[in-house]
């Protein structure tokens, strides 16, 4: 029985790595990979692109040590139009990202990845149409409570 676990042990350290495994991610991967999907991808600086969807410009970051993945975007809201009711309940249903309240007043909503075990093209991919889907639902949840 040890043999066969001592084999099997063996046998996964020597396998080779397959290409499904996640790797880092660098600013100029982001850019690539955004670029293909068909969006227009600007460089912003060392750790940052700009993402032009509709009328907003969506900063992408790769930050830290890990290479975190952050999307950042103010979608041009000010404090007063929104509250801090509505983001406390906004950020309670949302455990993915979050609103806040920047320092000079606008509403930003950001989500991150952990990219601490590295992350594929298809984890940038979907993250960013989830991010995209997260503006959407800050929108519709703010559109929603101002007809309430």
């Amino acid at each position: 029985m040890k043999f066969a676990a001592f084999a099997a042990s063996m046998m996964l350290a020597t396998a080779p790595l397959s290409a499904a495994f996640a790797e880092s991610v660098s600013k100029a991967d982001i850019a690539k990979i955004l670029s293909e999907q068909g969006y227009n991808v600007q460089d912003y600086d060392a750790t940052k692109v700009y993402v032009d969807v509709a009328q907003y410009r969506i900063v992408v970051a790769v930050d830290g040590a890990d290479g975190d993945v952050s999307f950042l975007v103010w979608p041009g809201i000010r404090a007063n139009e929104v509250g801090y009711q509505f983001l406390n309940k906004f950020n309670n249903e949302v455990k993915f990202g979050r609103a806040y309240i920047d320092r000079d007043g606008d509403v930003a909503i950001q989500m991150d990845r952990n990219s601490a075990g590295g992350v594929s093209s298809e984890n940038i991919e979907s993250d960013f149409d989830v991010f995209l889907l997260l503006i959407q639902k800050f929108l519709t949840d703010l559109e929603s409570q101002a007809i309430a």
